[in-house]
């Protein structure tokens, strides 16, 4: 009984260690610290849902690329709809005005480059509880 115990600790450890591993090593490979992100508001509706999961990567930003950016310490994921010399004008799809002030590229984390329905349900939950 308590040797399968043990083992049941150790697997766990071992799958939460592999997750680790994987997560860093996702942003080591894509540029950037942070390269999933869960959708929280409708402001990206139709093109993704609150709990869709964004995997992003760091390069270089056109206009019609989904990015997610910091605005104070809130990431942010909306659309770039102009270039400007010092930055980037962004909007949510599902919202009447873009975003206030240009975005410069130092704030942008990175761009979507997979976008997938609900997975991002478990990590959204935790934003919500504040884990």
């Amino acid at each position: 009984m308590a040797k399968s115990l043990i083992r049941e600790i150790l697997e766990m450890i071992a799958v939460v260690a592999a997750a680790y591993i994987f997560y860093f090593g996702l942003g080591l490979a894509l540029g950037t610290p942070t390269p999933m992100f869960s959708v929280v508001s409708e402001s990206m509706e139709p093109t993704l849902h609150v709990g869709d999961m964004v995997v992003i990567a760091s390069g270089e930003y056109h206009t019609g690329d989904i990015v997610v950016y910091m605005r104070g310490n809130m990431p942010i994921i909306h659309r770039i709809i102009e270039e400007r010399e010092k930055g980037y004008i962004i909007k949510g799809d599902n919202n009447p005005v873009p975003d206030p002030g240009i975005v410069k590229k130092e704030q942008i984390m990175g761009k979507t480059i997979i976008a997938a329905p609900v997975i991002g349900v478990p990590r959204l939950l935790m934003f919500w509880l504040g884990v």
